[in-house]
């Protein structure tokens, strides 16, 4: 569970709470697969990375 970044803080960055499900998802399916490549630590929960990279500003959500 996330609990660090705050939910609330993270919706109103994505703009509704299904938006912020598929970006962090999507983000951390990423991170898994870089996981299997050896590029990033094994010991990495991609879920909270995937949020915390989100709050921090270092990911963008991109409408299409």
């Amino acid at each position: 569970m996330v609990t660090k970044p705050p939910i609330d803080e993270l919706t109103e960055i994505a703009g509704n709470k299904y938006v912020l499900c598929c970006a962090v998802t999507k983000r951390a399916k990423q991170l898994n697969q870089m996981q299997a490549n050896d590029e990033i630590a094994t010991n990495v929960k991609t879920i909270s990375f995937a949020a915390e990279e989100l709050y921090e500003g270092k990911i963008k959500i991109v409408k299409e």
